[in-house]
């Protein structure tokens, strides 16, 4: 349910309030879930750890099916989108990428967002498929930023995920448009074209004076697999820089939850079945592990409709290798799936808090 959110100073909370917006620690880790009911022992504890005030729920304000944003962060990342498509509009014709115009939008538009409280839910918002690889690049930077937070990064390395993760496809600027807007399957040829774009951004990227080679070895290899069945130079295990490990995981997941020119979008929860089933062989179960550990709780709370037409919302999720969702369909019934694939969709932005 969407409700009214007020920030209260901790000495005037009385047990029995619920938590408002999940309470991160210093390093992005989720310690209390949206919807806690707070006891005098979660307060003593939130007290020791120094926190001073925390968001609370209030009275009803909307109708239930929101998934929140802020309203000044929404506007920024709408702005940040039309920013990389103007400037990959550029880099097609001058065949040159803005580095600087680039990093002002990593720093002063998509970090802001990677400490926000809604970070996680810009990644459900619905765009225009003809802006998919615009949408995708913030995406990518967004998770890929937020996955270095939950790993514990030094700050500076979070900052250099989030360009890398902005500029991972700069190179499909090089790529014919008719192959990458084909409705269909790609036949051979046309699919080693459309690979060469990992290529053609490190090419775009490596002489540009100032830009870490951690960024660009994190963009050239976001599509190697640890099983050495991924592109361009077919690497496996250590020889793929962490960067692109982080790259690679965010890339899946957004391009399987987006909608685009040739495929339609799945469920943020298939897309983590995918993750969970990948990291095995292709993919850093380190890495995946602390990515679908975090995203059960930020999808906790979200509208969703089921299989069958029923409309709820998400209040407990089980292990992510073994889920058993928990919704609160829209008349009060409580329903467990036994996996994910009773969720069809989760529901888009109907209204927004500031």
């Amino acid at each position: 349910m969407a409700v009214a959110i007020s920030r209260y100073k901790l000495s005037q909370i009385l047990p029995g309030m619920e938590v408002g917006r999940p309470i991160l620690d210093r390093n992005g880790m989720v310690l209390l879930t949206e919807g806690t009911m707070l006891n005098e022992n979660l307060l003593k504890r939130l007290s020791r750890l120094g926190l001073s005030e925390i968001d609370i729920k209030e009275q009803s304000l909307v109708d239930s099916g929101s998934i929140l944003f802020d309203n000044e962060q929404l506007k920024i990342y709408q702005n940040a989108v039309s920013k990389v498509k103007d400037l990959f509009r550029t880099i097609i014709v001058d065949k040159k990428v803005p580095l600087r115009q680039f990093q002002n939008i990593a720093c002063n538009q998509v970090a802001p967002l990677v400490a926000s409280q809604f970070a996680i839910n810009y990644l459900n918002l619905e765009g225009p498929r003809a802006d998919y690889t615009y949408c995708h690049s913030i995406n990518v930077a967004l998770l890929s930023g937020l996955i270095g937070k939950w790993l514990h990064y030094s700050p500076e390395a979070i900052n250099q995920l989030i360009l890398a993760g902005l500029l991972h496809d700069v190179g499909k600027t090089q790529i014919p448009i008719s192959i990458l807007g084909k409705i269909g399957t790609l036949t051979k040829d046309e699919m080693q074209l459309a690979q060469l774009h990992a290529t053609h951004s490190y090419r775009l990227l490596s002489n540009i004076p100032g830009i870490s080679p951690s960024v660009v070895f994190g963009i050239l290899q976001h599509h190697e697999r640890l099983d050495g069945s991924g592109y361009p130079g077919n690497y496996s295990h250590e020889k793929i820089h962490p960067y692109a490990r982080i790259i690679a995981i965010a890339d899946i997941y957004d391009a399987m939850t987006s909608d685009r020119a040739y495929n339609n979008k799945v469920t943020p929860f298939l897309a983590a079945d995918a993750l969970a089933s990948g990291m095995i062989a292709k993919l850093d179960v380190g890495i995946c592990t602390t990515f679908l550990e975090q995203f059960r709780y930020s999808i906790l709370g979200n509208s969703v409709q089921l299989a069958d037409g029923q409309e709820g919302e998400i209040v407990h999720l089980g292990e992510f290798l073994n889920p058993n969702p928990i919704i609160k369909c829209s008349d009060g019934k409580i329903i467990q799936l036994d996996n994910w694939k009773g969720i069809s969709k989760v529901k888009p932005v109907a209204s927004l808090i500031g």
